[in-house]
């Protein structure tokens, strides 16, 4: 048995013990066998070393389609995770009450400050988000988390603690400081504070907006910057990114059309968490997206408009973070997500309810090539 550090797993490495989260409740349990995916899902739990057996036991350059997935390693897995499903379901309540309580202190800070003249306490606010990492005990990630509150009212509040959250958790897995994963969550927190002083009809509005609308909307940005001015205590990145978080490293983004470097590097982690969060939430004029429709949407629409390392790491790990979720296909089929694609994270592998393989990547190019009855199937929903 040897004590070694995560970044040093190989697939096809045994758990010797079962991996423990900070507060000793388990990952891995012991005897398993190491793939890509529970590695990724380990560096996301914030856990850096494992007990591994001495000798590695299969050989995991077979691809995970064949009889290499091992069946009863997978029911293990789907056992604990059933185990933990009622302790998920209260700490999903706590979380959503918390949410709650803190979208509420946000409205309220931030509307007595426009309007009362009272100090912005932009510290306060920062403090009681962060507060809602610290509670999440990782036995559920932040993202279904983030599922279990979307049934609460579409406000720009409940957007913006959204941001902060998945922004720090960006920040965390391109191993930033702490100091500037607290700066990530700071420019999240507050990157749509413009929208409150745009015309609340416009806003809302249901339908598609006019042209002209949505040239007013666009001024969120400046606004923001402007807004977030009258306040000597707010950073300087936090200004920016109210500032540049529609901006894309290709040049195609607004305010100002900047590119590359010309953009502040928190904005870069915030315009992802932003288009994340907007697509996969509830909106007054559409329904809300299945994650693995946006992790596409992202891959089709380039990203070269994006930071590249940091939209390949975000999208590695979203979908990581969905690893054996229960799905439902674009068929009406459902099972569980069992691999993650490394070249194409928005088809991974299912195991069907019949225990059929389905590799969505390889069924997506065989629907090109030849008409099938399961052709070009797509993960419909997250259950």
């Amino acid at each position: 048995m040897r004590k070694i550090p995560i970044t040093a797993l190989t697939p096809g490495m045994v758990t010797a013990e079962a991996i423990l989260s900070y507060d000793h409740k388990t990952v891995v349990p012991k005897g398993i066998i190491l793939t890509e995916n529970i590695i990724a899902r380990l560096e996301g739990y914030s856990i850096y070393y494992a007990h591994i057996e001495d000798n590695l036991v299969v050989d995991m350059s077979m691809p995970m389609t064949s009889a290499a997935v091992d069946q009863h390693q997978d029911a293990s897995i789907t056992n604990l995770y059933s185990n933990a499903e009622v302790h998920s379901n209260t700490e999903e309540n706590i979380f959503s009450h918390q949410f709650a309580r803190c979208a509420e202190h946000y409205q309220n800070n931030l509307m007595n400050s426009l309007y009362r003249n009272e100090p912005f306490r932009a510290n306060e606010l920062l403090k009681e988000t962060l507060a809602l990492l610290s509670q999440n005990r990782q036995s559920i990630s932040v993202f279904d988390m983030l599922l279990s509150v979307r049934s609460m009212e579409d406000s720009v509040y409940n957007h913006c603690i959204d941001v902060a959250l998945i922004s720090n958790v960006l920040a965390r897995w391109l191993h930033f400081s702490e100091a500037d994963q607290m700066m990530a969550t700071a420019c999240g927190l507050f990157h749509d504070v413009g929208k409150f002083m745009l015309p609340a009809g416009i806003l809302r509005k249901p339908g598609k907006l006019t042209p002209d609308e949505f040239e007013i909307v666009k001024t969120h940005t400046t606004e923001g910057f402007h807004l977030l001015g009258r306040y000597s205590s707010i950073p300087d990145p936090v200004k920016n990114t109210a500032l540049m978080h529609h901006e894309k490293c290709d040049g195609s983004g607004y305010p100002y059309g900047l590119s590359g470097s010309e953009i502040d590097k928190f904005s870069k982690i915030v315009t992802i968490a932003d288009i994340f969060d907007a697509m996969t939430s509830e909106r007054v004029y559409r329904s809300a997206m299945c994650p693995f429709s946006v992790i596409k949407y992202f891959e089709d629409d380039g990203i070269h408009k994006y930071e590249i390392k940091y939209i390949l790491t975000f999208l590695e790990n979203v979908a990581n973070s969905y690893l054996n979720h229960h799905v439902t296909l674009s068929n009406g089929m459902e099972g569980n997500v069992i691999f993650i694609n490394p070249n194409n994270f928005s088809k991974p592998v299912i195991r069907t309810e019949n225990n059929e393989i389905i590799d969505l990547q390889e069924n997506y190019y065989q629907s090109i090539l030849k008409l099938s009855t399961m052709k070009n199937l797509s993960i419909e929903s997250i259950i």
